[in-house]
Parts: structure tokens; sequence; C-alpha cells
């Protein structure tokens, strides 16, 4: 269908209607849904979009009606119709005694990002992913303003296409996306070409984003267990194995904090930060031990901090000691 109503548009590309043009731009963005890519979204803006019912009803009497049920007063397999600013709409198409024929609806392609929020750390979508499994995650914020939905994902390698799925949560906040083919022990020549359609009424928003895997893996938390005077700073049970094959950066800071309202690791600084691939951290009486990780062979992001805070031996004397003297008292 699209395939003639492309030809029906060149016929026109060079063709006004007083003082409305016809549109130079479209495309599909799935079957019966036309988006067109002018900058409509200017007040006052009026493009002419032309319109096919489908190939079999070359010729005969049709008629057109809007969503809301208004007949159009353009007849025939072939018309134009004007959308004006955002206006875009559903036009079906009926044989002269009522019988339905089939649908377009038409969309236009927003200039601007205005249906999800952009955030200065992680932009408009973040993609990520704890290990190199070849699944992914992309996440955004919705424009609390605009009743926003996914309509549409590719995802494709940038030469081979690949074999990529992608899913939407049912949060509707994010997708989470499985290549098939990906191989974590091969060398990764090809970036992931990734596009989200959103739509907002009959607006659409485009958003292409190109990575590959590990540019966005991030090892989940390091795991600490105290061994006799050491602490084991553990892999993240998520993270790819053998370990030696995909071996992690530990950094390392030990801070001092009064309260425990003040030991945020993310906040506090500290008089050193280490780096080390040694799992042994030895332990010293008050203080906070903050560690995070990061894939060794590349410079991806760092996981979250986890947190181990070390008790003094004296305060753990005097807490027993003040318990003895709470329980004689009770006595």
């Amino acid at each position: 269908m699209f395939f003639l109503v492309l030809q029906f548009l060149l016929a026109f590309s060079h063709t006004t209607l007083g003082s409305i043009r016809v549109a130079e731009s479209y495309w599909t963005l799935k079957p019966n849904e036309l988006v067109v890519d002018e900058d409509v979204g200017k007040y006052g803006s009026e493009v002419l979009v032309p319109l096919m019912c489908g190939d079999a009803f070359e010729g005969q009497d049709i008629i057109w009606r809007r969503e809301s049920g208004e007949e159009l007063k353009e007849q025939g397999n072939r018309i134009l119709v004007t959308v004006e600013e955002r206006q875009g709409g559903r036009y079906t198409c009926y044989s002269r005694d009522g019988s339905y024929l089939n649908y377009t609806l038409v969309l236009v392609q927003w200039p601007y990002k205005k249906i999800i929020k952009e955030t200065s750390e992680k932009g408009y979508v973040h993609c990520s992913t704890k290990n190199y499994s070849g699944s992914f995650q992309c996440s955004w914020t919705w424009d609390e303003k605009r009743a926003g939905k996914v309509v549409l994902i590719k995802a494709v390698r940038s030469h081979n296409g690949g074999n990529i799925s992608c899913s939407l949560n049912s949060s509707g906040h994010s997708i989470t996306c499985q290549d098939h083919e990906y191989c974590p022990y091969a060398e990764e020549l090809e970036h992931i070409n990734l596009t989200i359609y959103f739509r907002s009424n009959y607006v659409v928003e485009t958003y292409y984003l190109r990575f590959q895997i590990s540019d966005i893996v991030r090892p989940d938390m390091v795991n600490i267990r105290k061994k006799n005077n050491t602490l084991e700073l553990q892999y993240p049970d998520t993270w790819n194995i053998p370990f030696s094959y995909f071996p992690l950066t530990f950094q390392v800071k030990e801070i001092r904090c009064r309260k425990e309202s003040d030991c945020n690791c993310s906040n506090r600084k500290s008089s050193r930060v280490n780096l080390t691939q040694d799992q042994h951290w030895p332990l010293k009486g008050g203080v906070t031990v903050c560690v995070r990780a990061q894939d060794d062979l590349c410079s991806s992001s760092w996981s979250e901090w986890t947190q181990y805070k070390c008790v003094k031996e004296k305060n753990k004397k005097r807490t027993r000691k003040n318990k003895r003297k709470r329980f004689q008292k009770e006595e």
C-alpha cells in the first residue's frame, strides 16, 4: 500500500493547493501508520498528506471519515488531507455502501524532545547491563504533562543486523533487550544501534543510541565478608566467570564518621582512595570501608558503593559492660 502512496506523493511533490504545500517527507512507522517528517509543530503550519485506501480499491467509489465520524469531502482511492500543526488523525475508508475497507493513522514527527525528560547524568534514555551475557536494560522518565507510550523499538548490530529482541517492561518506564548472537568471549566489533519511538497523542519522538555492551556494563554491588581481621571483597554473584577472564578492579576508601547519617560513601571524601585487584582488605577499628568495582579491561561505569563499618573492640567491651550493669539493676 505505502509503495503506491509514495508514488502518489512523488506525483504531488511540487504541488500546492492554494497556500498549502504537499508534504515532501514522510515514512511508515508501522503498517497503516504514517509519520509526517515535517516541522508542523510550529503554530499555524499546514501540510497536505497523500493517503491511499489500498491497491485493490483503485477506481472504486470510496468515502473517507475521520475518527470522529466526520465524512471528508475528498473521495476516491487517493486523497490529500490537511495536517495542521501537531494535529494528526485516523482516517478510515469505506465503500459507498458503508463497508469498512482500510485505515491510515497519520502522526507528526516532533522536532523537539518533550515526551520524556532529560537528566544531567543519564540523558534522555539510559542503557546499562550488569554483565556480559548479551542482555541489557534501558530506562527513561516520562514527562508528567504528557501521556506518552512506546510504539516501536528497533535494535540491530551496525553491519550484520544480528538477532536482538526487546520487550517493554510492565512499568512502561524501561525495556529489556537480549542479543541472542552475543558471545562474551569474543571481541565485540560491531555497535548496537537502538532506536525507540515514543508517541503522545498524534506526536512521535525518535530517540537513537549507539553503543557496545562494554560501553554500558556496570557490575552489581561488591559483596563484603569479614574473616578474622580481614575483609574479603567478593565478586558480585551476577558477574561473569571465570573471574580470571573477566577481572574487576576495586576502588576502596576509608572514612571516619561520628554519626551513622554521615557515613555516605558517595558524599564523604577520604584522605586516600585505593585501586586494587586484591580481594583482601585489612580491618581497622572505627573505620567505615567503602568498596565499588569496575571492569578492569574497560573504563565503563563503577558499581554502587558497598559499605562495611568496623566497630572498635573497646566499644564492644563497653557495650557488654553496660548490658551487665543494666541486668544487675533490673534484678
